[in-house]
């Protein structure tokens, strides 16, 4: 069973969204968090724990994504894993110390995620 929780992790860094998101059921959304943390540990990548504003941003966008299974992610925090080599990410949604639903990044969602973090959201256009 680690050896499959493995696979997926390793699909949802590196494969495109189709494959990496049917490689996960949805019944089995959550994994031990030191699953995804070894892999990306591994393969010298960074594990970052994202503020409670980059949460709410990205529950925003999970809900969102037709990538992702409907409703709301599990848990009440979001980790960011980045791969050497890699211009984009992976969030994994916290439930205590599982991993859950997670969801790709891609560059430009990152740029967006950091505005949410140091609060310099542009506005663009003249507004209403």
């Amino acid at each position: 069973m680690l050896k499959t929780t493995c696979l997926v992790v390793l699909a949802a860094l590196f494969a495109p969204p189709q494959i990496a998101l049917a490689a996960q059921s949805p019944t089995n959304l959550c994994i031990d968090i030191s699953v995804p943390r070894q892999e990306v540990i591994a393969r010298h990548g960074k594990w970052i724990e994202l503020t409670p504003d980059q949460w709410q941003f990205l529950r925003g966008i999970y809900a969102m994504n037709p990538e992702t299974p409907p409703g709301l992610p599990y848990g009440d925090k979001a980790v960011l894993a980045q791969v050497e080599g890699k211009t984009g990410g992976l969030v994994f949604f916290i439930d205590g110390d599982k991993a859950c639903t997670p969801m790709r990044a891609p560059p430009e969602l990152l740029v967006l995620m950091q505005e949410v973090a140091t609060g310099g959201i542009i506005h663009q256009g003249a507004g209403l």
